[in-house]
């Protein structure tokens, strides 16, 4: 071989080790970091669920664990039906998407709320003000948001007329501390960027990301603290780590196991009411039987989401919930016996947003490569903490001769013991072979849109894999079948209704 074959050899080597990594493993070592697990709430109206987290982070604290959070805060909850016209929503939009305030002796008593659990060492951070889908905003849409927000938060008390709260603040204590944002629905648009970095926000925790990925800085000089896409034990799906899209995705199931879901209700002693569900897409109460497979599937991706990083390559934990009891209050639950299980184990620092700010921020570009490679002395996996494989299992679906064809593909897609599920309209049935658009029509009133959802099941009967699909206009000259599914786009965000029973909607709003 001659010297100049050799060196270009060589050359496409070292290409081909960078382009898999390889390169980046040798490059360097680093000292093993930390778990971060970053515990996060959005909106945070409710003042009961306010004073139960502070109550179990000092109960941890006495157990000699350090257990804080984050908070990411709507303003129009700092705003009651007499105030409520300060704020002009953007984009097209009116009001507010998630109520008010309900007087001024709430909003005095969630200023108390927000302070005290600012001084007690949790961060506060923005959550827009109106809880608006930002995905189309233009960047003055953003700027009037943002410059909105700090209007709100400086002057609420001018605002409403307030003098003093009950524990004696006479504003917000933490305001020169708010460096962090997440969009309502994770809706972002190119506009938003310019102006995070204008009002002086340091992270942005609205997109979603790899479970194992490591902060990096944008353009703007924001880091990204995202949301993960967990891969999910034992099956082909993915699922963010926010309680809103289980919540989604958990109430598609229950709704195709039993039709009657709907009609389950609750009673809340505690405000003297019936909980009853009037949202498919996220039921409010379940059945115990229910609630325990819900939370044992939370619990599971969870765990297996923590475990990968814990013994891989350290990346972040994010967990984001709201102050919110769908399914009968299962989330909320699972979000304090999660930060129970993982907050005392050795090396993991269950903080604010702000302290990983400054871990990343103490880090140089090669540090953080090495930290994304995992080039540190990792701890050995005990059997225990080993997780199901993740299947290859993919749905696809095309319209052929007046008939939905659905197809498996992947590496998992010839096991034995699979079985497809249809549910249309409440409908449940096994589907041995195609779906014709005649049986949804005899389903589904003329005229009206139609979700197709496919599950398919393993030999055990649980769910490994799902896609659902739109037909628009069934039974119409307009009828349309649409193939993209929609749960794709779930992994994205944008899903309305993500505070709808935090608020007490007999109280003014």
């Amino acid at each position: 071989m001659s010297k100049l074959n050799f060196m270009a050899k060589g050359l496409m080597t070292l290409s081909l080790l960078s382009q898999h990594g390889a390169w980046a493993q040798s490059a360097k070592t680093v000292e093993r970091p930390p778990q971060f697990v970053m515990f996060a709430f959005d909106g945070s109206y409710n003042n009961e669920i306010w004073q139960y987290s502070r109550d179990f982070t000092k109960h941890k604290k006495s157990q000699g664990v350090d257990t804080r959070f984050t908070f990411f805060i709507n303003p129009v909850y700092l705003l009651t039906p007499a105030t409520k016209t300060t704020y002009k929503a953007p984009g097209g939009n009116r009001g507010s998407a998630i109520g008010w305030g309900d007087d001024n002796r709430d909003v005095s008593d969630r200023v108390d709320q927000m302070n005290e659990a600012y001084q007690e060492g949790h961060e506060i951070g923005s959550h827009a003000v109106g809880h608006f889908d930002g995905s189309t905003w233009s960047q003055s849409d953003w700027e009037s948001e943002f410059s909105q927000f700090d209007y709100i938060v400086k002057n609420l008390f001018s605002i409403n007329g307030l003098r003093t709260t009950t524990q004696g603040f006479k504003g917000l204590v933490f305001l020169k501390d708010i460096v962090g944002f997440r969009a309502p629905q994770l809706g972002i648009s190119k506009g938003l960027y310019p102006v995070l970095a204008g009002h002086g926000f340091k992270y942005d925790t609205s997109k979603v990301n790899n479970e194992n990925y490591w902060p990096r800085r944008n353009e703007f000089g924001t880091w990204n603290f995202p949301l993960a896409q967990v891969k999910e034990p034992g099956g082909a799906r993915k699922w963010i780590s926010m309680d809103y899209n289980f919540c989604v995705r958990d109430s598609s199931r229950i709704l195709s196991e039993d039709p009657q879901a709907m009609n389950v209700t609750a009673y809340d002693s505690k405000k003297g009411k019936t909980i009853k569900n009037n949202d498919k897409f996220c039921l409010k109460a379940i059945t115990a039987e229910q609630k325990a497979k819900v939370k044992a599937n939370m619990l599971a991706i969870y765990r297996s989401y923590f475990n990968n990083n814990y013994y891989g390559n350290r990346a972040p934990v994010h967990i984001g919930h709201h102050f919110s009891s769908w399914m009968s209050g299962a989330y909320l639950e699972v979000f304090y016996e999660f930060a129970n299980e993982v907050c005392s184990k050795p090396e993991v620092k269950c903080g604010t947003y702000n302290e990983l700010l400054r871990f990343v921020e103490s880090k140089s570009a090669s540090e953080l490569d090495a930290l994304q490679a995992g080039n540190f002395a990792k701890l050995p996996r005990p059997k225990s903490a080993l997780t199901a494989r993740p299947w290859e299992l993919n749905i696809s679906m095309k319209e052929q001769d007046g008939a939905m064809k659905f197809a498996l593909s992947g590496r998992d897609a010839k096991r034995a013991g699979l079985k497809k599920f249809v549910s249309i309209d409440g409908v449940t049935k096994e589907l041995n072979g195609d779906l014709t658009l005649n049986e949804i029509r005899t389903l589904v009133k003329q005229g009206e849109d139609a979700l197709v959802r496919i599950a398919v099941k393993d030999r055990m009967d649980k769910e490994v894999a799902t896609a659902t699909y739109k037909v628009d206009k069934v039974g119409t000259d307009a009828e349309t079948v649409h193939t993209e599914n929609i749960e794709d786009k779930w992994l994205e965000g944008h899903l309305d209704g993500a505070h709808a029973d935090e608020m007490d909607i007999t109280r003014g709003h």
